[in-house]
């Protein structure tokens, strides 16, 4: 990996920590940036995707625990999102793989744009 692509990838994986760890969302975001900036090696929006998930799954594990240390994270509210958000991914995986890139680029915009809009009127 070429010195630019592995420092381009640090830097947006850093702001992914931050981000989860900050904001407890929206890690992702950066990590999806991180690896279509990479010039290296043309990842397709799939694979992405993919890959953005990966590295969220421990990212959010520990900042799931440092919250709970904290005396931050309360079990009864996020309980009720637990199966559903199961169900959810479940879909979103099979769905990832019969969906064209194109459809999966646009999905992946407007829900930037729309997470965006409603925490900004919030």
């Amino acid at each position: 990996m070429k010195a630019k692509s592995l420092v381009t990838l640090s830097f947006f994986g850093f702001l992914a920590g931050l981000c989860n760890g900050l904001l407890g969302a929206g890690g992702g975001i950066p990590v999806v940036f991180g690896l279509l900036m990479t010039e290296e090696r043309r990842l397709a929006p799939r694979d992405v995707y993919a890959n953005a998930l990966c590295v969220m799954l421990p990212l959010s594990a520990i900042s799931c625990l440092r919250y709970a240390f904290a005396g931050n994270l309360s079990l009864s509210d996020a309980l009720p999102f637990l199966v559903p958000a199961i169900i959810g991914g479940t879909v979103g995986a099979i769905l990832l793989g019969r969906l064209k890139n194109e459809i999966l680029g646009k999905l992946f915009g407007v829900l930037v744009v729309w997470s965006g809009i409603l925490l900004i009127l919030r």
